[in-house]
């Protein structure tokens, strides 16, 4: 089960690491500079809003996981109070946020200044920390879901968001049990899902990627069909397609999740970060390359922190 926390980690990072360098370039773009698919960790292209990082680094979105994950360590529990603090630093960070989404980033303003949020954004980034509180409670749904709730709504009040969030809670919790045999029960598995969903937006997206799976629809339709922006059921049901796709080949996961910017671009780093998370999950570090992993700038900082979290999740 450790290799399992770590590959939750680790694939998220190799997922967020490898999308960024592409997001929102459109598909000629990509080929003109790349010269086709990127297959590997690179510098991100000079058009994509994580220019200003480095070959390896990782982008504010998975510094989000990170930051929850880290909180969940030191207090061995969900602190919400914690988690805020924790918020209110990143803000004041401006280089860790340089092109995270502005709702996000006014929920957290909100949050210093005492003022309340409203219904918040509807865009990918609040649903994240979803992914190490799902890591927490895997054994859990229910508390899975509880938690992640408490924690999203201090940035995302809509309850279509919050549904998107305990999706991926729990998706991460049942990927990390590997109670299902995703090749062939993925209609288990989104059935299952639906048993935490109250609205009828998110329940259309899990039977969009049912659909698409039971015709074996390739990539392209997908993006299609679901779209791959930065709306929260967009990038999470993208990504969750692309993992049942080819379940048990993180690799191919990953490469797929991260080429997913479509003829006109995409958020292929949220995409390529929850696609990573769950591949990683299913099947274990060890399923993700080594040529990969070695180019992570933070890579044995993320192994620590995961060994951390599989610790506390324990007991």
């Amino acid at each position: 089960m450790k290799n399992r926390f770590r590959g939750t980690l680790v694939g998220a990072a190799v997922g967020d690491a490898m999308g960024m360098c592409v997001e929102e370039i459109p598909f000629d773009e990509v080929i003109l500079y790349y010269g086709g698919k990127i297959t590997d960790i690179c510098e991100p292209h000079p058009a994509s809003p994580s220019s200003f990082l480095k070959k390896g680094e990782n982008s504010s979105e998975f510094e989000i996981v990170l930051l929850v994950a880290r909180s969940i360590v030191e207090k061995k529990r969900i602190d919400v109070r914690d988690i805020i603090e924790k918020y209110i630093q990143f803000y004041e960070k401006e280089e860790k946020h340089s092109y995270v989404d502005p709702a996000f980033l006014v929920a957290i303003e909100a949050l210093k200044e005492g003022r309340d949020i409203g219904r918040g954004g509807m865009s990918v980034e609040g649903i994240l920390p979803a992914i190490p509180i799902g890591m927490y409670h895997y054994t859990n749904p229910l508390l899975a879901v509880e938690g992640t709730k408490a924690v999203v709504m201090l940035t995302h009040r809509n309850e279509v968001a919050l549904d998107g969030a305990s999706v991926l809670a729990v998706s991460i919790g049942e990927a990390l049990q590997g109670r299902y045999y995703l090749e062939e029960e993925y209609g288990y598995f989104l059935e299952f899902l639906k048993t935490f969903v109250k609205t009828k937006e998110v329940m259309e997206y899990i039977d969009k990627v049912k659909a698409l799976l039971d015709r074996d629809a390739d990539y392209e339709e997908a993006i299609d069909e679901i779209g791959n922006g930065s709306y929260v059921l967009e990038a999470l049901f993208q990504a969750i397609f692309v993992f049942l796709k080819t379940p048990s080949d993180a690799e191919n996961v990953i490469i797929h999740a991260v080429n997913s910017y479509g003829k006109y671009g995409g958020d292929t780093d949220a995409i390529g970060l929850i696609a990573g998370a769950l591949a990683g999950a299913y099947n274990g570090e060890e399923n993700i390359p080594a040529r990969w992993k070695t180019k992570l700038v933070k890579y044995k900082e993320i192994v620590e922190l995961a060994d951390r979290l599989y610790s506390v999740a324990l007991h």
